[in-house]
Order: structure tokens, then C-alpha cells, then sequence
């Protein structure tokens, strides 16, 4: 009988331990709904807000900047000027001109202008030089001789005298000037590119024994199609007309076609060769016959002499100048005809806890902006700052993204963080 009581006086305490659970969660319920239907008709964030998934991105800060617009085009390094230098009359090369360390000039040598690169026998010049300067003092004394005697002969023999005198003088002329081109100088400072004759060879007249190369400052020659040399003449009229109205003087960029040149390949450690500042030269008045191409010239500077001609390079030629937002290639969407990107912001929310207000609190939503102008240069994309205003913008993730979508910031692949001036990355 005692067992009977205990057994039912345990049944009885688990049916009121039930009922009171019960009870207890109706009236939590009950004012969750009560809270929830409060929030709602104020506008408020419900509870379940902060428990929402919130997409990871990665998002870098844009500011609007003063930006050069440009275009590749790759070409051939050639020298600004090349010269095939040979002697004017022929005969034996005695010797060859030397270099810094007294050695025979040969191909890659220093040379300056008037340097001398060559020298012919000129033992047989010597000799017809001074049998010329003998025959015009004999006919000039002829002359004067004749010009005592003028009454004794006649005007015929006297201007025959003359004429003698003056074939002998330029015979004179030529046999010294025959004499001076025996020595070959450079016309100018460059480099030799080849040299074609060893001493003791004999030449012939306007042979070529050297060439040599203008190379403190190069052209780069690229080709660029119709359709892009028309911004390129804009461009350079620009430039023309800042300099005539002196813009230049606030503005030095106004009055330069820039052009960043870059060689191809890599150094040793396998980075980018660094670009070289450069500017546009000239752009041709007519297209290839052949190619239907435009060519045109950059000048780049080659004191330091690393460059040379054949190199193939890259010219980033500048072609206008815009305040604009530089933001990354791989943000940017292209998708059913439309191009945006989605920029990050702060949305203040009012955070209510059960039945407390605990204030407010940041999330950060992907908002997306649709882009109606923009700029291809590559590995990035410029976007006019007059057409729109860009917060952060995401920079991975952003694929699956949509308008108003949660989203929590994270300074790298790994690591959550705050989105901030502090937690985003400056794109410059």
C-alpha cells in the first residue's frame, strides 16, 4: 500500500512539473509575440536580426582622383638616328680609331662626335698635295710675270696665264680636300653598332666600314588601328594648344603627351621591369599601305644606355586625364547587358532584446550600384567620380551578393574584421 502511495504521489508531481512547464512557455510565447507585433509597428529590427548568416566579402575603399586614361600598344625599340660611315675616296685603312681603354674601336664602343674612327694611307695624298700647291705658285708666278710684261703679249696669253693659275688652285682645293677625307670622324656622339673593315683592308669610295647609333634617347614605334588614332590626334592638340596658352605653367601635365613605356619580360627576380617616363613624338599623317596601320613614335631617354634597339616594349600612352574611381577589374559584373559592382555601407538597426531595447547597433549591407560610364584599363576599371558616388567596394564574394544582402567585411581571406577606414584597403 505505501509503495502504491509513493508511486502515485511521483506520477502526481511529474503531471504538475509538466503542467507548470507548460505554462511557463505559453506566457514566454506570449510575450515574444507581443514584442514582436511592438517592433514591427515601430519599424524596428526584430530580435532575430543579429542570428541572420551574413555573407563574407572582402571590400577595398575607392576615393576619386585625378586619373590618367591610357592605351597599349606594343612595338620595337629602334635608334633615333642611324649613320653608315665610310671614307669619300678609297684606298687602305691604316689604322682604326681607339676607345676609352685604347683599343681598336669595334661594335658596343663609346664614341663622340668628331672622334676619329678611321684614318687611310695618305702618304700618295701627301705627295699629290704638295705637287698641286708647287704647280699654283708656278702659275701664279706665270701670271705676275706676265702682268709686268702685259705690253710685250697678248690679252690671249695673259688670259690663258690666269686660267692656268686657277686650274692649279683648285686642283690645289682638291688634292687638300682628298687629303682631309682620309680621316673619318663621327658626326655625332652615339654608339658604334658594327664595324666593317679591319687595318690594312682597302676600301672603295662611300663604302660603309661603321655604323653607328644615336642612342641617348631611342624611338619606340608602335601601330595603332584607325579606330583609336583619332583620340590620340585629340589628345596631342591638347597638348599643343595648353602650351600655346601657357597651362602648362599651373598644370605641367597639360602640356606633355605622356607615355609610360615598359620593356617586356621580367628581371632576375622575376618582377616587372620598372615603366620609363616617355612622350609621344609623333603620330603619322596617313595609314600603312600595307598594314592600315598608324604609326606612332614615342622618344624615350637612354642616358643610363641600358636600352637598345630591337628591345620590344610596351608605350601606356595617355590619352586624357579624369577624375574618376580606380576600382579593381574582378569587381566589376557584367551580366544580361548591365555593368555594376556592390559597394559596402553601414544601416544603424535598434537591437531589442526579449522585452529590453539594448540601443542600436551597425550591420553592414551590399548595396549595388549600376555603372553607366566607364573606363576600361585593364586590370581596372575608372569610374567618372560626376556620375556616381562609391563607398568601399567589394572586391570578392560580391558574386552571389544581392541589394540590401547582410554582409560582414573581413581585411583578408581568413580573418573577420570591422569595416572601417582602418579595416578596408586603400585602392589608389
Amino acid at each position: 500500500m505505501t509503495q502504491r502511495l509513493a508511486r502515485l504521489g511521483r506520477f502526481t508531481f511529474l503531471v504538475l512539473l509538466t503542467i507548470g512547464a507548460a505554462c511557463a512557455m505559453w506566457y514566454v510565447s506570449q510575450k515574444s509575440n507581443e514584442s514582436d507585433v511592438i517592433a514591427a509597428a515601430a519599424d524596428i529590427e526584430p530580435p532575430r536580426l543579429a542570428a541572420q548568416p551574413r555573407t563574407l566579402v572582402k571590400a577595398v575603399a575607392v576615393e576619386p582622383a585625378l586619373r590618367d586614361v591610357v592605351v597599349r600598344y606594343s612595338g620595337k625599340i629602334q635608334a633615333w638616328e642611324t649613320y653608315s660611315l665610310g671614307f669619300e675616296i678609297g684606298g687602305r685603312v691604316a689604322t682604326l680609331g681607339v676607345n676609352a681603354r685604347g683599343e681598336p674601336l669595334d661594335d658596343g664602343d663609346r664614341v663622340e662626335a668628331g672622334q676619329v674612327l678611321a684614318r687611310l694611307d695618305d702618304r700618295v695624298l701627301r705627295a699629290r698635295v704638295a705637287e698641286a700647291i708647287a704647280n699654283f705658285e708656278m702659275a701664279a708666278s706665270d701670271v705676275e710675270r706676265n702682268r709686268r710684261a702685259r705690253a710685250a703679249i697678248t690679252d690671249s696669253e695673259f688670259q690663258n696665264a690666269i686660267t692656268l693659275r686657277a686650274q692649279a688652285q683648285a686642283a690645289q682645293e682638291v688634292t687638300q680636300k682628298n687629303l682631309e677625307d682620309s680621316v673619318l670622324l663621327s658626326p655625332v656622339s652615339g654608339v658604334i653598332a658594327r664595324r666593317l673593315v679591319e687595318a690594312g683592308e682597302s676600301v672603295n669610295p662611300n663604302e660603309t666600314i661603321y655604323e653607328v647609333v644615336e642612342n641617348d634617347r631611342l624611338r619606340l614605334v608602335v601601330n595603332v588601328p584607325e579606330a583609336r588614332v583619332r583620340e590620340l590626334e585629340l589628345r596631342r592638340r591638347q597638348v599643343t594648344e595648353a602650351r600655346r596658352k601657357g597651362l602648362d605653367a599651373a598644370d605641367p601635365e597639360s602640356g606633355v603627351f605622356r607615355a609610360h613605356v615598359r620593356l617586356e619580360g621580367a628581371d632576375l627576380y622575376g618582377a616587372d621591369w620598372p615603366a620609363i617616363e616617355a612622350q609621344v613624338y609623333r603620330v603619322a599623317q596617313r595609314a600603312d599601305t600595307v598594314t592600315g596601320l598608324f604609326e606612332v613614335e614615342v622618344v624615350v631617354d637612354n642616358d643610363s644606355g641600358l636600352l637598345r634597339p630591337g628591345m620590344v616594349a610596351t608605350a601606356e600612352i595617355v590619352t586624357d586625364r579624369v577624375l574618376a574611381y580606380s576600382a579593381p577589374e574582378s569587381a566589376v559584373l557584367f551580366r544580361s547587358g548591365q555593368t555594376y559592382l556592390f559597394t559596402v555601407e553601414d544601416d544603424p538597426v535598434t537591437m531589442p532584446v526579449m522585452f529590453w531595447d539594448v540601443g542600436e547597433s551597425q550591420v553592414q549591407r551590399a548595396r549595388r550600384v549600376n555603372l553607366d560610364r566607364w573606363i576600361d584599363q585593364g586590370e581596372s576599371i575608372l569610374i567618372p567620380a560626376d556620375a556616381t558616388s562609391l563607398g568601399p567596394v567589394v572586391t570578392r564574394g560580391q558574386e552571389r551578393l544581392r541589394d540590401g544582402q547582410l554582409v560582414r567585411v573581413t581585411a583578408d581571406d581568413t580573418e573577420p574584421a570591422v569595416l572601417s577606414r582602418a579595416s578596408v584597403t586603400q585602392q589608389k
